[in-house]
This record gives structure tokens, C-alpha cells and sequence, in this order.
């Protein structure tokens, strides 16, 4: 069975109530708990930021951003987003920032219903706004990965494959970027071993490759295939065993680019 690894922190999905010590410090390929849905290995950003919290306390607040989100009939490109917006939840899920999350709960939904999922998101919509409005956010988390577990689930149903691995891969892309961000203003090497990733990297990229033309439609999918080849040169530890700060530096740079193109075409 192929394996599409879409995630930069990966475990079963029976982990989703993991304590942030028990979050793995770096994805292994070759680990037998890795959850395959469809032949594609579902990530977990519930996992991702779990593993961030192992980096201490950090001001999440500058992480959190207003985007403006402009619908169009590009559904790949709505994929993305809606993964990259689940992200976006998570980040403001740590900052505890409760109007952001409602924000996010809400375009959480407008995103599906572009996706004709609206249906099936509409419960965990309301439950992420109103969890955010009594600062429970341990609701918060996990309605947010239930939504992203629908969704996957029914685009799998529907046989839309390449969707399944583009919001998996939005989602990768805004956990790394968030990654790289808290990194580049507060670097360590042991948080630097997040990043080393190379050969996640590699089969994203390849995936993305294989990916029919019609999925990928438009200019900023050209810069998602340049901006892979160059995380996974960025993403390989020197003889030290350490992602250097120069690296996490250009990650975030190539990370942050890619997230405001996605947003803004």
C-alpha cells in the first residue's frame, strides 16, 4: 500500500488527547502506529503544537494573524486554506485568544461549505465558537482535529484524493511555519530537531509531484513545488545532529512567503 505521509508530527489517531510530553520529537517513517485513511497518513496538528509546547513558554500572540481569506473556484486552493486555517486555530488556541478562535470557527465553516462539506462541519464549527466564548480550550483542540478528521473523511468518500493530501498539506505547511516562527526568535538546538525533516520532505514533494495538473491549477502551485525543493535541503541536520539557526531563519522566510501566497492569489 502506497503511504501519501502528510504531516510534520505524525501518531494514531487514539493519541489525540496526548499530553505535550508524550508528543514525539521528530516524525519516523517507519513507524507501525502511523494512521493510514485511504492510503493516505492522516496528520494530527493537534500533535504538532503539542510538540511545541515542549519548546517552554512563548508569546503565541504574535503568531496569530487576521488573513483575509478570498474565495474562488479554485477547490485545490481551497484546500489548502482549509488546512492551513485549521493551523491558524490551533496557533490561536495556544494564545488563548478568543475572539480569533470564534473568527476561525467560523471561516473554519465558510471554507467547508466551498468544499460542499458544510453539512458534515457545521456541528464542530458551533462547538469551537462556543468553546472559545468559555476559554475551554481543550474543546477548542479537539473539535478543531474533528473537523479536520470530517472533512478528510468525507473527501476520501467522495474519491477526492488529491484534496485529502492538499489540506493535509496546507495543514503541514502552516504547523511548520509556526514551528519555524517561535524557532527563529527563540532558537535552540534541541528545538531545531522539530525541523529535521528531510525525508518527510522528500515524499511530500514527491506526492506533490505525482499530483495531476488538474489539481494544481494556478501560479502559487508552481511556488508550493519550488518552495518543497528547497525545505528539503533545509530541513537536513548538519554533522552536528542540528537544524542551524541560519536554516531556521530561511525556513520560516520560505514558509511564511508560501502561507501569504496561498492566502492572497
Amino acid at each position: 500500500m502506497k503511504r501519501t505521509l502528510f504531516s510534520a508530527v505524525v501518531i494514531a489517531a487514539a493519541s489525540v488527547t496526548a499530553s505535550a510530553q508524550e508528543a514525539p520529537g521528530r516524525i519516523n517513517l517507519n513507524d507501525p502506529n502511523l494512521v493510514v485513511v485511504n492510503s493516505s497518513v492522516i496528520p494530527i496538528p493537534l500533535e504538532i503544537f503539542a510538540s511545541l509546547d515542549k519548546l517552554g513558554n512563548q508569546d503565541w500572540s504574535k503568531q496569530v494573524e487576521n488573513r483575509e481569506i478570498k474565495l474562488d473556484t479554485n477547490r485545490s486552493r481551497t484546500a489548502m486554506l482549509f488546512g492551513l486555517v485549521v493551523s491558524d486555530g490551533f496557533i490561536a488556541v495556544q494564545a488563548q485568544d478568543k475572539e480569533a478562535v470564534r473568527r476561525i470557527g467560523r471561516e473554519v465553516l465558510r471554507l467547508a461549505s466551498s468544499l460542499a462539506v458544510a453539512s458534515e462541519v457545521e456541528q464542530h464549527a458551533n462547538a469551537i465558537v462556543n468553546a472559545a466564548g468559555q476559554s475551554d480550550w481543550g474543546v477548542c483542540r479537539r473539535e478543531l482535529d474533528r473537523t479536520r478528521q470530517t472533512v478528510l473523511n468525507k473527501m476520501a468518500k467522495q474519491r477526492d484524493d488529491e484534496l485529502v493530501g492538499l489540506v493535509s498539506l496546507g495543514g503541514w505547511l502552516g504547523g511548520t511555519q509556526a514551528l519555524a516562527a517561535v524557532l527563529k526568535g527563540n532558537y535552540s538546538i534541541e528545538g531545531s530537531d522539530l525541523l529535521n525533516q528531510p525525508d518527510l520532505v522528500k515524499q511530500l514533494k514527491k506526492d506533490f509531484n505525482t499530483l495531476p495538473a488538474r489539481a494544481k491549477r494556478g501560479k502559487v502551485f508552481g511556488q508550493i513545488g519550488q518552495t518543497l525543493e528547497h525545505l528539503e535541503s533545509l530541513m537536513r541536520a548538519d554533522a552536528s545532529g542540528a537544524i542551524s539557526k541560519g536554516k531556521v531563519i530561511e525556513i520560516s522566510l520560505a514558509t511564511n512567503n508560501l502561507v501569504a501566497a496561498i492566502y492572497e492569489s
